[in-house]
């Protein structure tokens, strides 16, 4: 399965969940780093390969505990771009929502410091700017330097064609090496870079260097932009997301999901690779990556493995990476303080590992409830605003709500007896709801209820798939009632999720969905327009199997992903 990041993505949801993922070099020709071709009309500017280019550079990923070295600008809040605008404009994605957990850049010099005005062309205060290609990341272009005058603040400046000028964040000006790294840019791109120094409300900035990013790896699943309508999606730049190189025959072997190769990605709204990570030498399924609550870097699993599942945290760059055991079956997420929710095994078992290595058992399924045919779960979820869990048993068609505190089960939501009643739909059909197959129960800003799942009547997991048969739902919660009502559905889409899928509501009111099996992500307006349309497609001709993806969640901010813990 890939993971990949889009351009647009505002939801706090998205910032709600941690990923993790660690990367490792493969032996593939088509995946090895190349170095960068730069030139320079007077600053002198050499190419080396990354792991050579600081002594801050790590090369190859590993465990650590640190982000990098002290000169490493990829942790500091004061975060700019890291972005480019698909359309080819300037925007400012200040104008746009936040997410809890993202930061929100500008591509003005807003967060750069400064007085506004262009740099002075200069190079004297920083010089033997080196750019190479990163040893595993072929998007991403390490760049060193010296800081020859001691300066405020420093930072990159950066472009490409069709690009506006982005930025790196603002890093203290200290005299020697640093380092620093430049996101954003899709594989085969000439990037044009800068090293400005600030020094009072002054601007310097060195003569540009040129550096070209590698190709993406050839067996990396890259998706196809259908629709895309910028005025109405939601601000952010990048998707990110996870997929799997399911077969070209994998609708003849529909068991054959969860065993191809998974990849995370980054894309733009254009569709374009910007970053990816994999690891061929375990062939673990990757499907829930997520944002970090306590630092900027991502988590994601490695699953369906044998009994001992991991979790991956790695900053962009893998100057932060850390690979952690742990029993875990298909889902997890993480809280503010750091802990790890999980399911063990297949049992039903919610489990949280907090920060300092105590695990405890939250909550079981087979002690607490009486479910048929069996405990299996498909998604945990946090819910900052009760601080409870959110776990799915699709098997069953039950959503369960635990307090993280207690472990009391607050809500039980969809068609076990005893679970909270629907209220009569919206319309009909159907004339009933309840849950079919469903996936990634989630609460909404507002505090609904989210979630992907099977029309009444076509709930079984080998269902014949259906067009128009598979909602996006939203339910508002009654609690003192223990009654769900419904509020929006999306039905409109074609495509059929046989497992997986997702609906989260982005802080402009769009709701992020995706058909897990069914290979397509939308971005869906209240009043069910799709603006944002991406498609992983399998040559077969088969629309309602295609390349399982994973979750996905929009990024403002790359540079906000490319730390450590805090």
């Amino acid at each position: 399965m890939l993971l990949f990041v889009l351009d647009p993505l505002p939801q706090r949801w998205l910032v709600a969940l941690g990923l993790g993922l660690s990367c490792c070099s493969s032996n593939d020709p088509d995946d090895s780093a190349t170095s960068a071709s730069v030139t320079s009309s007077s600053t002198t500017a050499t190419v080396t390969n990354s792991n050579q280019a600081a002594a801050s550079s790590t090369g190859s990923p590993g465990p650590a505990s640190g982000a990098g070295a002290a000169t490493n600008t990829s942790s500091s809040a004061n975060t700019t771009d890291g972005a480019a605008n698909p359309d080819g404009g300037t925007g400012d994605t200040s104008a746009g929502s936040s997410t809890t957990g993202t930061v929100t850049a500008t591509t003005g010099a807003g967060g750069s410091g400064g007085n506004g005005a262009s740099p002075t062309p200069s190079d004297e205060h920083a010089g033997s700017v080196e750019v190479s290609v990163h040893d595993d990341v072929n998007t991403i272009l390490v760049v060193t330097w010296e800081q020859l005058v001691a300066a405020d603040g420093t930072w990159l400046e950066f472009s490409f064609e069709g690009s506006d000028v982005m930025r790196s964040p603002n890093v203290a000006g200290t005299l020697g090496s640093h380092r620093e790294v430049v996101l954003g840019v899709p594989g085969d791109t000439t990037v044009s870079i800068s090293v400005v120094s600030q020094i009072g409300d002054e601007l310097f900035a060195t003569t540009p260097v040129e550096g070209t990013t590698d190709s993406v790896p050839a067996s990396m699943p890259v998706p196809t932009v259908m629709d895309y309508d910028p005025e109405r999606a939601s601000p952010e730049r990048f998707l990110l997301g996870a997929v799997e190189d399911s077969a070209d025959n994998v609708a003849n072997n529909l068991n054959s999901y969860l065993q191809y190769q998974a990849w995370l990605y980054i894309i733009d709204r254009q569709g374009r690779v910007v970053w990816y990570y994999s690891d061929p030498s375990r062939n673990a399924a990757s499907g829930f990556p997520r944002v970090a609550r306590d630092g900027k870097y991502l988590i994601v699993e490695q699953s369906r493995v044998g009994p001992q599942g991991r979790l991956l945290k790695m900053s962009l760059d893998r100057e932060y990476f850390e690979a952690m055991d742990l029993p875990i079956a298909d889902a997890f997420d993480v809280t503010d303080d750091g802990s790890i929710l999980y399911d063990e095994g297949y049992s039903g078992e919610l489990h949280e590992l907090s920060a300092d290595g105590e695990d405890r058992v939250l909550w079981h399924c087979g002690t607490e409830l009486d479910l048929r045919p069996n405990c299996y779960t498909n998604t945990v979820n946090y819910n900052p605003f009760e601080d409870s869990i959110l776990m799915s048993f699709p098997d069953s068609g039950a959503v369960v709500e635990i307090d993280r505190e207690s472990g009391e089960m607050i809500g039980y939501y969809g068609n076990q007896d005893g679970a909270w009643d629907f209220a009569p739909p919206l319309e009909n059909p159907p004339e009933q709801w309840g849950f079919g197959f469903q996936h990634f129960p989630n609460i909404s800003p507002t505090g609904t209820l989210m979630v992907s799942s099977h029309m009444p009547g076509y709930e079984d997991f080998e269902q014949t798939p259906t067009a128009n048969q598979h909602a996006f739902l939203e339910f508002a919660i009654d609690r003192e009632n223990q009654t769900l009502t419904e509020l929006w559905r999306y039905t409109e889409g074609p495509e059929w999720p046989r497992a997986r899928g997702m609906a989260m509501r982005l802080e402009n009111g769009n709701t992020l969905a995706n058909y897990g099996t069914g290979g397509v992500i939308r971005e869906i307006t209240p009043d069910k327009d799709t603006v944002f349309y991406v498609k992983f497609d399998i040559p077969s001709g088969n629309d309602a199997y295609n390349k399982l993806v994973g979750h996905n969640f929009f990024v403002a901010d790359l540079y906000a992903l490319n730390g450590a813990p805090e």
